[in-house]
């Protein structure tokens, strides 16, 4: 079976309800926090964690979206590690864009996953969607502010609501990428154009693994990242790791390192 490498992107998630049950059960919806995919040189895994218990999901579907063929089927429990957590090695899955639906059992409710699997060298930032854009495309009427000789000036309000929205969006694309094994390598910090590299190592006795980090004093030459940002990339990057790596484990923010030790 032949591997492919290319990068996984979630496009967008969907929760359809049973309309038989006229809202008398109970339905978790699937979040984006619940999917991670997890890109290592040599491997690579899309991580689902379900809302509820494994226990009450029937078959996951993986549909090609193109001409909505069926491409594999199977039971969620094959695929359960502990109870709610879905580990998929998608390395063989070739590239293109995909429709995931997980069902549950007896009922017509399920989890859509829309996702794209790219080309091993394709650029991960080009996503290959034009569903409608352009219906969508409305240019907004911009309110212009003049003095009394007629001198425009600066829209505050208008500033404050880009800066907003560019902080929003930066909040929102930022993730994590990995390089190297689990036993020694590369944590890769995203937010837009930012990428900071910090190394991790695997840990002994009850450390599972430990992230080397910058200290205060040294956090802007090394990250070229005003030490502001520091607590809040720091808690970032150790609760995704948590959620996608250590879910078994407590992390401790040091001065020097994020360290994950069981409970």
């Amino acid at each position: 079976m032949k591997n492919h490498f290319g990068k996984i992107e979630i496009l967008s998630i969907e929760n359809i309800p049973d309309s038989n049950l006229n809202g008398s059960d109970s339905f978790l919806e699937l979040k984006d926090k619940d999917i991670r995919f997890v890109h290592y040189s040599d491997c690579q895994q899309l991580i689902i964690y379900l809302p509820q218990n494994g226990d009450c999901y029937g078959n996951l579907r993986l549909i090609k979206t193109i001409d909505n063929t069926l491409v594999e089927e199977w039971p969620v429990s094959d695929r359960l590690n502990g109870s709610i957590q879905i580990l998929w090695d998608t390395l063989y899955l070739n590239p293109g864009e995909y429709n995931i639906e997980i069902e549950l059992k007896n009922s017509l409710q399920k989890h859509k996953i829309n996702v794209i699997k790219y080309e091993e060298n394709g650029n991960h930032q080009e996503l290959i969607l034009s569903r409608d854009n352009e219906n969508h495309q409305k240019e907004s009427e911009t309110i212009i502010y003049k003095d009394g000789n007629g001198k425009v000036l600066a829209n505050e309000d208008l500033n404050i609501i880009e800066k907003l929205q560019l902080t929003i969006a930066s909040n929102f694309s930022r993730k994590i990428e990995y390089e190297g094994s689990f036993r020694e390598g590369t944590i890769i910090y995203i937010e837009g154009d930012l990428k900071i590299r910090f190394d991790h190592e695997m840990g002994g006795g009850n450390c599972m693994f430990y992230v080397i980090i910058p200290n205060e004093e040294k956090w802007e030459a090394e990250t070229k990242t005003l030490l502001n940002k520091r607590n809040d990339i720091l808690q970032f990057i150790a609760e995704t790791l948590k959620r996608e790596q250590a879910n078994s484990c407590k992390f401790e923010i040091s001065s020097n390192q994020i360290t994950f030790n069981y409970y």
